[in-house]
């Protein structure tokens, strides 16, 4: 027993495992096996014929990991609990994005509440002056019919007694004689059916002014309510009006988050202006502000979106199928993929790259990545012009030293790809596909 518990010991020699040794069940190469152009041994002869197959199904996607650093390789090699610091700190872009966006949802809502409570006042005003004018056009109808009666008995009268006097116009008063022969007669049944009738044609004209102060009456509350709503938007404008919005408890603490961001944004603006940011700061603010990640296998029906720079540091920003992006280090022999879709993945222990393909076998396009990414086709065309004024920009910059042993790898065949791919014909501005368009690496 105590030599099966020295076996197990301290002292026990640990196993010798080779880097790079094959999967389980893989058979081991041949001592004197020659080492292929990518510097890995020629297993051709063991490997399973799917495998062998240029258009063969990749490995399975991987969860990507959630990393968002690109610092060297000793600092990503050291354990999360002894991990080195970041010199500089990089804000929670989600959260502020998440806060900023509540602030605005807070501030449309009580617009939209100010805007309603002026609403329904205004609305209640004008329902009591609509009551109030149909209140007066039924009593001046009502008092209508009374003055219509009482004119036309008067004008009656006036007719029979002096039926020259009056016509369709209207009455026309007495001679002088007339009115003298009768003693004043003639002048009173005149002014009698005169006042009537100047009764008549007054309460017909208020009414009519009323009918239509009614018929105005919707124009009017729609220009009310419209004016209302631009004071209350100026209001919202101005100091005294924030102030008010910001002193409501609800918006208190969150105005302090969102006062703490925008002191933080002109800070780094001012820093950034004034040249004490670091070119590594500026590439950890990016990755975090635009969700970036580096790039890791595999990474299917990818295209180089852009070259983005950050000082001296280039990177290519790869986009895949899902609008997942990432930062590969850049590298000019990589630069006749920019108008290309490409695989990169893990087949038996070997990192392979090979250009994408439909099931059909015809050649995956840049323009058939833009329009899986993008439902609207309109919106796919014009991102894929904007793609295709910008291949010739960027190019031939310093390379970038990968990142890691892995991202070297993912370089490495990928610039082997690209080197198949242009066979220095200048092919990298064409979408016709080229002759080694199933050429595969690995």
């Amino acid at each position: 027993m105590s030599r099966l518990f020295e076996s197990f010991g301290d002292d026990a020699d640990e196993a010798q495992i080779r880097v790079g040794s094959p999967l389980p069940g893989e058979p081991e190469p041949e001592p004197g096996a020659e080492a292929d152009a990518f510097g890995e041994a020629d297993l051709g002869a063991h490997e399973p014929p799917a495998l062998l197959d240029d258009d063969a199904d990749p490995a399975p996607a991987v969860a990507r990991p959630a990393s968002l650093s690109l610092h060297d390789e000793a600092a990503a090699t050291v354990p999360a609990e002894v991990a080195v610091p970041s010199p500089y700190d990089i804000p929670d872009f989600a959260k502020d994005a998440k806060d900023l966006d509540t602030y605005d949802d807070a501030k449309r809502r009580y617009e939209r509440q100010q805007m309603a409570s002026a609403e329904t006042a205004i609305q209640t005003s004008f329902a009591q002056k609509r009551d109030q004018l149909q209140r007066e056009i039924k009593n001046g109808r009502t008092f209508e019919d009374e003055r219509r009666a009482t004119a036309l008995v008067t004008t009656r009268a006036y007719a029979n007694a002096y039926p020259i006097h009056v016509d369709k116009r209207g009455v026309n008063p007495p001679g002088f004689w007339e009115n003298l022969f009768s003693f004043g007669r003639a002048g009173r049944l005149y002014r009698a059916a005169f006042l009537a009738a100047e009764a008549l044609d007054q309460l017909r004209t208020a009414m009519r002014k009323r009918e239509e102060q009614l018929g105005a009456l919707d124009d009017q509350l729609k220009r009310a309510i419209y004016l209302k709503e631009e004071s209350i938007k100026k209001a919202m404008e101005t100091e005294a009006g924030l102030n008010e919005f910001h002193e409501r408890p609800e918006i208190k603490p969150l105005f302090g988050r969102i006062e703490k961001v925008r002191k933080e944004r002109a800070e780094f603006a001012k820093r950034l202006e004034r040249g004490q940011v670091s070119d590594e700061e500026q590439r950890d603010r990016a990755m975090s502000e635009q969700k970036l990640v580096p790039a890791e296998l595999p990474i299917m029906g990818a295209v180089i979106a852009k070259v983005a720079r950050f000082g001296n540091l280039s990177y290519f920003q790869l986009r895949d199928l899902e609008r997942m992006e990432s930062l590969l280090s850049y590298d000019p022999r990589l630069d006749s993929l920019r108008n290309c879709v490409f695989d990169v993945y893990s087949v038996a222990g070997t990192v392979a790259a090979k250009l994408k393909r439909n099931d059909n076998g015809t050649a995956f396009r840049v323009a058939d990545h833009f329009k899986a990414c993008w439902r609207n086709q309109d919106k796919a065309e014009e991102l894929y012009s904007q793609h295709r004024s910008a291949l010739r920009e960027d190019r031939g910059l310093a390379p970038m030293p990968p990142r890691n042993d892995s991202e070297a790898e993912i370089v490495e065949r990928l610039a082997n790809l690209a080197a198949l791919v242009d066979g220095g014909q200048g092919r990298q501005f064409s979408d016709q596909p080229a002759p080694q368009q199933g050429a595969q690496t690995g």
